[in-house]
């Protein structure tokens, strides 16, 4: 599990300058050219339906000798080029070549298919590499509109959008800039972009004067060295939201990355409790370490001060004054910003990543604050607040109580050891791997059980917290990491009372990130990110999401290797990340980060891919996500195999086989000399009360279909239950978004986890599969 927890939550560096106008479009290779070559793309016009005009210029280190026209990635055309701008050549006085840097021309695109297309511009400057001048989508008529009028008759709910929440900060001076231009021509009525911006509100207060009270209008401009204090204050990203009509999702951290950056104790009560050793966690040497322990722990940005964090014990009233004080503080302008702006408000997530302390990656373990080993007492026994009997400032934790408390005798069973009375009981102090290997030991077992429930105890106080300030439940998320597992590592604990791991959790589990008022928010990279690690048991990461919260969401998301901060992930890896997380059910997803790495600078020195998303793979496919679900309601699954310049057979199986896309947006289905063909669904669809929706090019009249579901219930296993029987395509309701195949299934059935799509026609007949979708009935 190293370096999952070695990451910061948005950017300290200054606000990123104004971009040039060419580099609105995204490069082909996604990669830093030898030398700079500066462009504009002046025209981009259809010229009659199949032909397009396209004007501009381009300067580089060598002359322009051609600028080559790709549709979908594959050579069309090439322009005229080393064409002569005066104007060009006025603006960049002495600079060489720029009297000869104009290019235009018009091209034969030819008929288009139904899909969406990617037009490329190259810039041919031998003996350099072609470098990419920029691209733009084509859509061929009514692509955007598929859903539209099904949309029109059904109505839109509030649930019913997907949002893209982008992570940004120093939103008052330029953080915000361009987000809704880069995507406002791809919104619909159900998917729109937004922007996330954290709110520091243990930290941008009042100061020590005023007690640390949350100070809305904080001034970003309070350095601890080099170092701002925060970024941002919540008035001023509302500000923001409201002036450019920007949804927001609002990250309330006060946990321990909201003070990693430096230490401010004339402004942050964190900092100002963690001077009190009593407060903090304690290793299981009974120490505490200085904040400066980890200053050398790479991240998005340096976060020198994580070698301290506050416990979680419920007996430190002091801790959870401030942070609910602070935090309701907060809340409550943010519920009145969600009654004024309903259509601005996605939601609030809370405090990233609540751990105990596994920053120092085994070397040492936590947490052994006195009032966090008197909590586990209560805890192991069943008393205290685990019975209802709460001292003042303590919560009732009766909810909590274990289903059978332990014993004094019973733990003498577990630990191997005699206690003479319940103040001698300790958690375990020592964690050897090799010849008795911890995670085996049973009490190690009951002491990792405890510090999940700490967590999740945490998480729920902090939902009901902001729920109490008048936030709808509906619209708050935890923000838990879960990062992918390596070789040799145990997989992610799923359940409170899943095994110890062979490694240190920091009490995280999936379960008890899904808080009482509100939602799972997941925080991934990386595999996690395209829901490909290995898991306790044969469900994936995304349906455990799903299965312990379904209103889940993506609070924190690249699709980038966290240990592999030099290599940007493909556009393969983005496509099929945002497919599934909306086929599971998310809600939204935040990608990282609107003021991180630009995709085109990847080899440069300070490129992190974890943050790249502008003009870079992951854009583009949030573009044409977008473009694929217009006004699709959030509810739906789609499957539209591939986009762009990529094919992907989105998991479905034709007879048994990974189905094989050439193509994107074209499944060939062969029928063979049988007649028939078998299209298997990819598991876990959870599809209860849904329409199928086909869309075919051009069917063959005499085809049938039948369609079949799976259920995985311990009742129904291995059982294909038939949903629809074998029925003539032509009989079947059509609109432009294909044909319409009601599922029957009982009232009282469990959703089917997969389906079975029976195909039946003219021997030697090929049908070409366009989309699938799974619409809500």
């Amino acid at each position: 599990m190293r370096n999952a927890f070695k990451r910061a939550l948005g950017d300290q560096t200054a606000p990123p300058p104004a971009r040039h106008p060419a580099e609105s479009a995204v490069p082909s290779a996604y990669a830093a050219a030898a030398a700079p070559v500066r462009s504009s793309i002046d025209r981009f016009e259809w010229v009659g339906n199949q032909r397009l005009y396209v004007q501009g210029w381009a300067i580089g280190s060598h002359a322009l000798a051609g600028v080559q026209v790709l549709l979908d990635g594959q050579p069309l055309a090439q322009l005229n080029a080393g064409l002569h701008r005066a104007d060009v050549e006025a603006a960049f006085v002495g600079t060489p070549h720029a009297e000869c840097a104009g290019f235009e021309g018009e091209v034969e695109v030819g008929h288009l298919s139904e899909a969406v297309h990617t037009i490329e511009l190259l810039a041919l400057m031998p003996p350099a590499a072609p470098v990419s001048l920029g691209r733009r989508i084509v859509l061929p008529h009514g692509y955007q509109h598929a859903w539209s009028a099904l949309l029109d008759e059904r109505g839109t709910s509030e649930d019913d959008v997907f949002y893209l929440p982008i992570a940004t900060s120093h939103v008052g001076q330029t953080g915000a800039v361009d987000i809704k231009d880069t995507f406002a021509a791809y919104e619909s009525r159900t998917v729109k972009v937004g922007m996330r911006v954290q709110i520091l509100y243990l930290r941008t207060t009042h100061g020590a004067q005023a007690d640390y009270t949350f100070d809305p209008d904080f001034v970003a401009d309070k350095y601890v060295g080099e170092r701002l204090v925060a970024e941002d204050s919540l008035n001023e990203v509302i500000r923001v939201a409201i002036a450019q009509d920007l949804p927001v999702l609002f990250t309330l951290n006060g946990g321990i990355w909201a003070d990693s950056a430096c230490e401010s104790v004339e402004w942050d009560a964190n900092d100002a409790l963690e001077q009190d050793e009593s407060l903090c966690q304690w290793n299981e040497k009974n120490q505490v370490m200085p904040d400066s322990a980890l200053s050398d722990l790479p991240g998005s940005v340096a976060s020198p001060e994580l070698g301290r964090c506050l416990s979680l014990s419920v007996f430190l009233p002091k801790v959870r004054h401030y942070k609910k004080r602070n935090l309701q503080q907060a809340a409550a302008l943010i519920a009145r910003f969600a009654t004024e702006y309903p259509a601005l408000f996605i939601g609030v997530n809370l405090d990233p990543d609540v751990y105990i302390n596994p920053f120092f990656e085994g070397a040492q373990w936590y947490d052994y604050n006195p009032a966090t080993l008197r909590q586990f007492r209560h805890w192991l026994r069943g008393d205290g607040p685990y019975a209802g009997q709460c001292e003042p400032g303590v919560p009732d934790l009766s909810r909590y109580r274990r289903a059978k408390p332990l014993t004094l005798a019973e733990v003498d069973a577990l630990t191997g050891q005699q206690h003479r009375n319940w103040d001698e009981v300790d958690a375990p102090r020592q964690f050897p791997t090799k010849l008795q290997k911890f995670w085996k030991d049973p009490w190690v077992g009951v002491w990792e059980h405890f510090r999940r429930h700490l967590v999740q105890q945490h998480y729920d106080e902090l939902s009901q917290w902001v729920a109490e300030a008048g936030v709808s439940r509906e619209r708050v998320y935890t923000s838990q990491g879960f990062m992918p597992p390596a070789d040799l590592i145990d997989p992610l604990p799923v359940r409170l009372d899943s095994p110890a791991k062979n490694y240190d959790t920091g009490g995280m589990s999936i379960e008890g990130s899904a808080p009482t008022h509100g939602h799972l928010g997941a925080i991934i990279y990386g595999k996690s990110a395209v829901n490909d690690i290995k898991m306790e048991g044969p469900a994936s990461l995304f349906d455990e999401f799903r299965r312990y919260s379904p209103g889940w969401a993506v609070v924190e998301f690249n699709t980038a290797d966290l240990t592999a901060p030099d290599r940007l992930a493909p556009y393969s890896d983005a496509y099929r990340a945002l497919r599934d997380i909306a086929n599971y059910g998310g809600r939204f997803i935040s990608p990282m980060a609107w003021n991180g790495s630009p995709g085109d600078t990847v080899g440069t020195p300070g490129f992190r891919s974890y943050t790249a998303l502008r003009r870079s793979p992951l854009e583009e496919a949030m573009q044409h996500f977008m473009l694929a679900r217009a006004d699709l309601p959030r509810s739906a699954r789609l499957w539209t195999f591939g986009c762009a310049t990529h094919a992907d057979d989105d998991g479905w199986r034709i007879d048994g086989v990974p189905a094989k896309s050439k193509h994107a947006g074209q499944l060939p289905l062969p029928l063979g000399r049988q007649g028939r063909a078998t299209l298997t669904s990819p598991a876990e669809l959870a599809a209860a009360g849904m329409v199928l929706v086909v869309r075919l090019d051009n069917p063959d009249a005499n085809i049938s279909l039948e369609v079949q579901g799976h259920i995985c219930d311990g009742t129904h296993d291995g059982i294909w239950h038939t949903a629809l029987p074998a029925t003539a395509w032509s009989t079947l309701k059509s609109s432009a978004a294909g044909a319409w195949v009601p599922l029957n299934t009982a009232s009282r059935m469990p959703p089917f986890q997969q389906l079975r799509l029976i195909w039946r026609g003219q021997p030697g007949t090929a049908l070409m599969l366009k989309s699938i979708a799974l619409y809500p009935g």
